[in-house]
């Protein structure tokens, strides 16, 4: 049973290829790192590599005690890394996923490193403040053809990461030649599932290879498998625990109606 829960947990909680490790704790804490899963220190130490990083493997089971995994990941992160190891500026980000990231890694840095109003948001991290520092840097890396459109945000004081994550999502960029009156309105909101909305991750126009969240919204199948095995285990726009769409069959030429849908994804309770 105890081995079982073992690789249960390695292959929900293991580090992706080339993901940040900012990215990768903000992953866990999706997945329930902080609630669902205790081990001992003897459990621990048995989970071999979880992040790829050698110093930060073998923090994890370091602590003595019964510890949720959360605590183990956080603890052995601060000790075996600094924030400018971490968090790479970057020049700019181009896509709303990329957006989204950047605005994660930066949220979640400060949450780690930094000693101030975030830190009590350390079991939550989508309720840490997008505080000024953080939007300063975000909008200073835009790209150009969504550089306007977050200009047209106004930040204020009490916005958290899950709201400014659902304006970046919201984003309308720009194409010459561009209507003043085109952008959209940024308010963070929900839209049920349209064969005529375009794909929330990429905003390109839903096609044939696009499939359906069993919570009804819609992406391209390659971004919506990009962005559940990269960023979250939760659909972009409800944040729905989902399943990666693999073995979902892609809609038949001859068929523009049915929809395919994956189904709901269950976390395990260890």
């Amino acid at each position: 049973k105890s081995e079982r829960k073992l690789q249960e947990i390695r292959q929900c909680f293991r580090r992706g290829l080339n993901q940040s490790v900012l990215l990768w704790l903000y992953q866990c804490w999706c997945k329930g790192a902080s609630r669902d899963i205790f081990l001992d220190s003897y459990e621990a130490k048995q989970l071999g590599s979880l992040s790829w990083d050698k110093a930060i493997d073998r923090g994890i089971g370091s602590r003595t005690g019964t510890l949720s995994l959360w605590m183990r990941l956080v603890t052995s992160v601060t000790k075996a890394c600094t924030k400018s190891q971490l968090l790479v500026y970057r020049d700019r980000w181009n896509t709303k996923l990329e957006g989204v990231e950047y605005l994660t890694e930066l949220t979640m840095a400060d949450i780690l490193f930094r000693k101030g109003c975030n830190r009590q948001y350390l079991h939550n991290p989508d309720g840490a403040y997008c505080i000024w520092p953080i939007w300063q840097e975000f909008t200073r890396s835009a790209p150009p053809h969504y550089a306007k459109a977050v200009a047209s945000i106004t930040w204020k004081w009490g916005l958290n990461l899950l709201q400014v994550q659902a304006y970046v999502w919201d984003l309308t960029p720009s194409s010459p030649p561009q209507d003043s009156c085109s952008y959209v309105e940024m308010q963070p909101k929900e839209h049920a599932a349209s064969r005529d909305d375009p794909c929330t991750i990429c905003h390109e126009e839903l096609g044939r290879n696009s499939c359906e969240l069993e919570c009804g919204h819609e992406f391209h199948r390659k971004c919506i498998r990009t962005w559940l095995q990269e960023h979250s285990s939760t659909c972009p726009i409800c944040r729905d625990y989902a399943v990666l769409p693999a073995d979902v069959p892609e809609r038949p030429a001859w068929n523009n109606s049915k929809h395919y849908k994956a189904k709901p994804w269950k976390r395990s309770v260890f």
